[in-house]
């Protein structure tokens, strides 16, 4: 990711649809995890700025890394500190350390996301959980990706069968963020068709209160379905495993 999309996330992190539906999926998930333990520990693997460590604050011991000092300067504006600077394919932690890792949107960022994995493994403690969200379907492929400096987008066997090679016991895959895909393809094709910015700029910006309060209180309609089933299709796409015994 570009240093400056770091600046942007720390502003809209708590207030836009797509941080507030992925994190709360995600404490949702969490929080069923962790029920009933005193003090689980919990990674969350390229933290960004913080929004989603200081909600996992709240369910155990957490702590976070990110590979760009910006990205925890901003955590520690944001009051969060257990914190460290490391790339995901060398975490200095010992083996089996946690018992939720958290990768959230980090996979794609990776030159190579079987290593990235493997070290994923390596610090989930038997009977351990990772949960992975990564961005779905080439075909989405579009300059926003490129401003945030993705290499790849995923489909639900691809992430799978890497998962698998890796040494997870894959639980669940699912699609998310179904109800908009739609709208969102049509989009990303429209700025590949009338590109016009010489820098790639990320799609994610400012809407007025009353469509972003809209989409959130959409996506949580979407966040009960995923309780019960998966979805088979959209523009994230969220995983959870377990490492082989």
């Amino acid at each position: 990711m570009y240093e400056h999309e770091y600046e942007a996330m720390y502003s809209l992190e708590d207030v836009y649809w797509w941080f507030i539906a992925r994190r709360q999926l995600a404490v949702e998930v969490l929080t069923r995890e962790v029920a009933g333990r005193d003090a689980a520990r919990i990674l969350d693997v390229g933290c960004g700025t913080g929004s989603n460590l200081s909600a996992f604050s709240g369910l155990g011991h957490a702590v976070g890394i990110d590979m760009s000092t910006d990205a925890l300067g901003f955590c520690r504006q944001r009051g969060v500190e257990r914190v460290a600077l490391s790339e995901i394919e060398t975490l200095p932690f010992p083996d089996a350390t946690f018992d939720v890792v958290t990768a959230m949107d980090i996979l794609e960022h990776t030159d190579d996301d079987l290593l990235a994995l493997g070290e994923l493994r390596r610090v989930v403690r038997p009977g351990g959980l990772l949960l992975a969200t990564v961005p779905a379907y080439g075909f989405l492929w579009s300059e926003h990706d490129e401003a945030l400096k993705h290499r790849r987008r995923y489909t639900a066997h691809e992430l799978r069968n890497k998962l698998s090679v890796t040494g997870f016991q894959i639980e669940r895959t699912s699609y998310f963020i179904t109800s908009l895909f739609l709208p969102i393809f049509a989009m990303r094709l429209h700025q590949g068709l009338f590109k016009k910015s010489t820098h790639p700029q990320t799609s994610v910006k400012l809407l007025p209160p009353w469509l972003n309060s809209t989409l959130v209180g959409l996506l949580a309609l979407e966040r009960r379905i995923f309780r019960h089933m998966n979805l088979p299709f959209g523009v994230s796409l969220v995983a959870l495993a377990r490492p082989d015994d």
